[in-house]
């Protein structure tokens, strides 16, 4: 008996990644236990990132989606083009990917495995964050879910994110409905994460490292460590932006109303209550008094009304 491997639709967005694609890709290439084929979305690059992807395109299954009008100048809309467009096929499975990273061999074929083993739609995982100096660092984000910790930010990189099928073509739906609001926030995985466990999907988050989350300046997130993230992360939350986009999310999914609302408002009591709950909204001790000190630094700025 022949045994027929999981089929698995990767969707790899790119700009500007001439310098880390090639690894990224032979890791891909590399993947043990599935059948594969990768699905591009690249943001008007300038430099040989089209080239290197063609060069790879005679030994590794891969499409190239046709080219946008304009830019889209951010990852977030990058891959919300990328679930809206991407045609997955017969694919049983389906999974993110950035253009810097290195994928251990068997990233997809564990994450099915606990998908099927667990009954569970969706897969993210632990990394091993690495940076050029030759400095690398687990980053943890396998800790227990909270009831609301979708509505306050991601499970982890958006790179390590599987789903089944059936939720994939749900979220599709729900991003093509709403790709212009979704469009205006910060970040993909985030968003993503927030379908999904809003609408009762269960959500694997594996404590064991699957790939390799490359660090370098071009990031546009990278990891939460050290004094410039947490710097550039208050940026976010001073500017309004983190509020506004947790309000948008919370409204789109019909997830916590209660909290929607008193972020809306955000008088003192409102933010008093949030510290109050802040425990159920964030799924490690440190990020729970980070959001304690937030919800007090948080500007009460009106927000627009989704339309």
């Amino acid at each position: 008996m022949t045994y027929k491997l999981p089929t698995c639709a990767v969707l790899l967005a790119s700009y500007n990644g001439e310098h880390w694609l090639p690894e990224q890709l032979f890791s891909l290439n590399a993947q043990r236990g599935v059948d594969l084929r990768v699905i591009v979305s690249d943001d008007q690059s300038s430099d040989g990132t089209t080239r290197v992807l063609l060069e790879h395109a005679s030994t590794l299954p891969l499409s190239i989606l046709p080219a946008q009008a304009e830019r889209f100048g951010s990852a977030n809309r990058n891959f919300l083009r990328l679930v809206r467009d991407a045609d997955i096929g017969n694919a049983e499975f389906v999974a993110l990917a950035d253009q810097d990273d290195i994928w251990h061999s068997d990233k997809l074929s564990r994450a099915i495995e606990r998908l099927r083993e667990d009954g569970a739609a969706a897969y993210s995982s632990d990394v091993e964050a690495f940076w050029p100096d030759g400095r690398k660092r687990i980053i943890k984000k396998s800790h227990a879910q909270k009831q609301f910790d979708h509505l306050f930010g991601s499970p982890g990189p958006g790179c390590t994110f599987v789903f089944t099928r059936a939720l994939f073509l749900e979220i599709r739906e729900w991003v093509t409905a709403n790709f212009s609001t979704l469009s205006s926030l910060w970040v993909h995985d985030w968003i993503l994460y927030a379908y999904a466990r809003a609408h009762g999907h269960r959500w694997i988050i594996d404590g064991v490292p699957t790939m390799r989350y490359r660090q370098h300046q071009s990031n546009e997130i990278g990891v939460n460590f050290g004094l410039k993230a947490i710097q550039r992360r208050l940026a976010v939350v001073k500017e309004g932006r983190y509020r506004h986009d947790i309000v948008i999310i919370a409204e789109l999914t019909g997830a916590n109303p209660v909290c929607a609302r008193a972020l809306r408002r955000l008088s003192w009591l409102d933010r008093l209550w949030l510290i109050g709950h802040a425990s159920q909204f964030r799924r490690s001790l440190p990020e729970v008094l980070a959001l304690r000190l937030i919800f007090v630094l948080m500007p009460a700025a009106p927000i627009p009304e989704v339309a």
